[in-house]
C-alpha cells in the first residue's frame, strides 16, 4: 500500500532566540522592511508566519557568517493585535496555533526567510494524571503571581486556560522555566503531551528549579 505523503506548504518564518509553544503569545516589534512587508501580507491575506529558533549563525547571511541553522521544529503564529505606531514600526502580539516541521528554508533577496514546512497534528486532549496535579498546583502558583505583579503585562497566555490538559498545561510551563533553547526544542518536538509533561516534570524536580521561578 503506498503511503500518502504529507503536505507540505511555504510561509515566511520569523527567527528568533526563543521558542513559541502552541496557545502561548508572543509580542513582537517590527521594524525591519522585510518583516513590515511580511505584517502586512500576512494581515491582507488572513494568514501565518512560522516561528522558529536559530540554532547556529544569524537570520543575516553574508559571506563571512557561519551558515544559518534553525530548529527542525517551530509554530505557526497568527497575528492577533496590530499597532501601526508609524509606518516604519509594528507592535504586534500573535498566539501559536500548529506546530510544525522545517523540510527546507530559504532566504529572499530581501532578507526574508521562508520555509518549507509540513504542518503536525495537534495535541490530543489527554488529562492531568493525579501524580501530576502538583505540576498544575505550580503553574496555577506561577499564573497568580503574573497577575498579581503584572509581571507580563497583557494575559502571557491565549485564553481559555486549560489546566486538565497535559499538552497545554506543559507547554505554558516549558515556555516559563528558565530553560536552556535545546531543552525547549525537546520538549515542542516531542509528539505525546503526556511525555512531554513527564519531561517538565523531571526537569523540575531534577534541577530544582521551582525554587527559582520566583526570584
Amino acid at each position: 500500500m503506498t503511503a500518502i505523503p504529507a503536505t507540505t506548504i511555504e510561509i515566511p518564518l520569523f527567527p528568533l532566540g526563543t521558542i513559541l509553544f502552541p496557545d502561548g503569545v508572543i509580542a513582537l516589534k517590527i521594524f525591519e522592511a522585510r518583516y513590515l512587508d511580511m505584517i502586512k501580507r500576512c494581515l491582507r491575506e488572513n494568514s501565518q508566519f512560522g516561528v522558529i529558533s536559530i540554532i547556529k549563525g544569524s537570520e543575516i547571511q553574508s559571506e563571512q557568517a557561519i551558515e544559518t541553522t534553525f530548529s527542525s521544529i517551530g509554530t505557526m503564529a497568527k497575528i492577533e493585535d496590530f499597532d501601526p505606531v508609524h509606518p516604519a514600526l509594528y507592535m504586534t502580539r500573535s498566539f501559536g496555533t500548529q506546530r510544525f516541521k522545517l523540510i527546507h528554508a530559504k532566504q529572499e533577496s530581501n532578507g526574508l526567510w521562508l520555509g518549507k514546512i509540513q504542518p503536525l497534528e495537534n495535541d490530543p486532549l489527554i488529562p492531568i494524571p493525579q501524580e501530576h496535579q502538583k505540576i498544575v498546583n505550580l503553574l496555577n502558583e506561577i499564573i497568580s503571581v503574573i497577575r498579581s505583579e503584572d509581571l507580563l503585562g497583557d494575559a502571557p497566555f491565549k485564553e481559555p486556560h486549560k489546566l486538565n490538559d497535559c499538552g497545554w498545561v506543559s507547554n505554558r510551563l516549558a515556555e516559563l522555566l528558565p530553560l536552556s533553547l535545546a531543552q525547549k526544542n525537546h520538549l515542542l518536538a516531542q509528539e505525546n503531551p503526556r511525555i512531554r509533561l513527564d519531561l517538565v516534570t523531571e526537569l523540575i524536580e531534577e534541577d530544582g528549579l521551582r525554587s527559582n521561578i520566583f526570584h
